[in-house]
């Protein structure tokens, strides 16, 4: 479960067999103080990967201006690691959240509706 900002407009593809998938990242913070007394913020950012009629209605909320950029929403979904080459030919990893349920909280980074 997250709970994060939009990092981008999602990235809705339509492939073959009438699937969807949708891209898209998502910033989560936590605050602290830290050893210095100071209020401190770390961010961390989550690739999340959204597939058929949930990337569809999010397709269609993007459309209409509803879900984009800086929007704050809430995730539920499973950590998947994949494996994959990078341009060097080097094997590299990523984790990604294959997300199973989105609810748009409403506010953008700014806390504005």
């Amino acid at each position: 479960m997250l709970i994060g900002n939009l990092g981008q407009d999602p990235k809705v593809k339509f492939l073959e067999n009438n699937r969807v998938v949708a891209n898209f990242s998502i910033a989560t913070n936590e605050y602290f103080i830290g050893k210095d007394g100071e209020k401190k913020v770390e961010t961390e950012w989550h690739q999340i990967e959204v597939w058929d009629n949930l990337a569809r209605h999010i397709d269609q909320l993007t459309m209409k201006g509803k879900f984009g950029k800086g929007i704050q929403v809430y995730i539920e979904g499973r950590i998947k690691t994949e494996n994959y080459r990078d341009k060097s030919g080097i094997e590299q990893q990523r984790k990604i959240i294959k997300a199973h349920q989105i609810q748009l909280l409403g506010l953008n980074k700014n806390n504005e509706e």
